[in-house]
């Protein structure tokens, strides 16, 4: 690989690591700031109906224990709830679905992030926004087509 190549890799790397950051810590200062993982496990559940956490280890490629314990702590803390499933359904895991109080904080959370984002873009034409997003969906479904 180029040397500019590299140093081109590293840009966007470099970016995509401060958004992340950046997201996290903006989550933190809210009045009940949810972790990036817990508002990545809520926000996945509330996307996927009749989810279990061996779909969540599946979709996030990880290891079921640390999705179980994860799974755990939101229960405990009183962000999910864990229904009751029939027992055909008891090899594949239990139903989990957002408790209100856990609604209601993912809510903010992502409110949070959107309006960061429209303040952010606002000087941006709409030929740009639709540029980004356009970029990111081809980037994020290279990912979905070769899982590393």
């Amino acid at each position: 690989m180029s040397t500019r190549r590299e140093d081109r890799m590293q840009a966007v790397y470099t970016q995509l690591q401060t958004i992340s950051r950046r997201a996290s810590a903006r989550s933190r200062r809210t009045a009940e700031p949810l972790t990036l993982v817990q508002h990545t496990l809520l926000n996945f559940i509330d996307g996927t109906p009749e989810c279990r956490a061996i779909d969540i280890a599946g979709a996030m490629r990880l290891n079921r224990s640390t999705v179980s314990r994860q799974v755990g702590d939101l229960q405990a803390i009183g962000l999910i709830e864990v229904g009751a499933v029939t027992a055909e359904q008891t090899s594949r895991g239990q139903l989990l679905t957002l408790s209100k109080r856990g609604r209601e904080l993912l809510d903010r959370s992502i409110r949070a992030n959107h309006d960061e984002l429209e303040r952010r873009l606002s000087e941006w034409s709409d030929d740009e926004i639709d540029d980004l997003a356009a970029g990111l969906e081809r980037f994020n479904a290279d990912e979905e087509r070769s899982p590393s």
